[in-house]
């Protein structure tokens, strides 16, 4: 019996973002929608359920959008995910808003709140990450604007403080509720085996569509965004997730011959000390193998003591003096793939943090990259 194709869902951040819309179009147009348009940041285009929308008067409304994870096992499934609109004569001052031209945005109830450094939001903010603070934006900015309105947007979550503590957040320094997450808008089921026999698939169709040896590693799409600043064969990259030994294996079995790592430092850290499944539940030994790295580099005891008690590989980063450190770290990660391949493959990294800046490459990187352009 074939399996039926797994479905995929939509993020907390696409129905905080979809759920502004229905609003200010309820408010600013007077539409109430059963079911709002939405486009993600990757450009798929969202057609989504309404379960509530409140107008109270023409200056304040709240539209709740129930959260669709798909077949992905996420603890946020089935829950509400509510956005409110108070449309104001100016923008107050709110100590945890992000402010916009004509909005600030600010999580309420069961949003959490970021007290630890090393998080893609500053301390002291909502837990409201960089994607969905993006869509809200390219949603709200432009219909505010021409009404002529400033707003107060807040997003709250009734179940998210109950929520969170099934997550990792308060571990991470996200107290009293759940983050708003998306890097792109959409949910893409996790079943390993599923996933695994998926990537095999892409990975086998690269091999045989172009007759190429050499294909391009990354894990996300923060890892794309730097093969499109390179000029990369785009096509040519795949997404491998947590699994990095199960990729190295299967690239070996189809014929490969060179991988371009590219990687954020997070991720990167546990291949540099051998972990092949990079999900957190199997292995998280990342500020241990920062710290360890940082001594071999001569790096300083004060130093050190901080990596360790670092909340995120991210903050670890900013304590790092030398910077050869991180030239260290990529050869290690290129060394564990090669090694892990039996030396059937020849690769390459570089490591990149989440604020986009370059941390380091291996010697040859740019040169097996300049093989690696779609004009190639």
């Amino acid at each position: 019996m074939l399996m039926s194709e797994l479905r995929s869902g939509y993020t907390t951040g696409s129905c905080a973002a979809a759920g502004v819309k229905a609003c200010l179009e309820a408010l600013l147009n007077n539409n109430l929608y059963e079911n709002i348009e939405f486009t993600t940041l990757n450009g798929i285009s969202l057609n989504i359920p309404i379960f509530r929308l409140k107008i109270i008067n023409n200056r304040h409304a709240t539209c709740a959008i129930t959260k669709f994870s798909g077949d992905d096992p996420d603890v946020t499934n089935g829950i509400q995910i509510c956005s409110q609109i108070k449309i104001v004569d100016k923008l107050p001052k709110i100590d945890r808003g992000i402010y916009f031209n004509n909005f600030v945005l600010v999580g309420g109830r069961g949003v959490g709140l970021v007290t630890k450094n090393g998080l893609q939001v500053p301390i002291g903010k909502s837990a409201i990450n960089p994607g969905p603070q993006k869509m809200i934006k390219e949603v709200a900015d432009d219909m505010l604007e021409q009404a002529g309105k400033k707003a107060v947007i807040t997003i709250f979550v009734p179940e998210g403080i109950v929520k969170s503590k099934k997550t990792f957040n308060p571990k991470l320094g996200i107290q009293r509720g759940i983050s708003i997450l998306g890097s792109t808008g959409i949910v893409k089921p996790m079943s390993e085996d599923a996933l695994k026999d998926s990537m095999f698939v892409e990975l086998k169709v690269l091999r045989m569509a172009k007759d190429r040896d050499w294909v391009i590693f990354t894990f996300g799409n923060y890892s794309k965004d730097y093969c499109e600043k390179l000029g990369l064969d785009q096509e040519q990259t795949i997404v491998i997730s947590n699994y990095a030994g199960f990729m190295i294996d299967s690239a070996v079995k189809l014929g490969f011959k060179k991988i371009l790592f590219l990687g954020h430092i997070g991720k990167a850290i546990k291949i540099a000390g051998g972990i092949f499944n990079t999900h957190s539940r199997v292995a998280d030994a990342r500020v241990e193998i920062m710290a360890a790295n940082a001594f071999i580099c001569g790096e300083k005891s004060e130093t050190i003591h901080k990596i360790l008690n670092s909340n995120t590989v991210e903050e670890a980063c900013e304590f790092i003096e030398n910077k050869d450190f991180f030239k260290t770290i990529a050869n290690k990660v290129k060394k564990r793939v090669e090694e892990y391949s039996r030396d059937e493959i020849e690769c390459e990294v570089l490591l990149f943090s989440f604020k986009g800046a370059t941390l380091g490459y291996t010697d040859n990187f740019y040169k097996m990259a300049g093989e690696f352009t779609e004009k190639n």
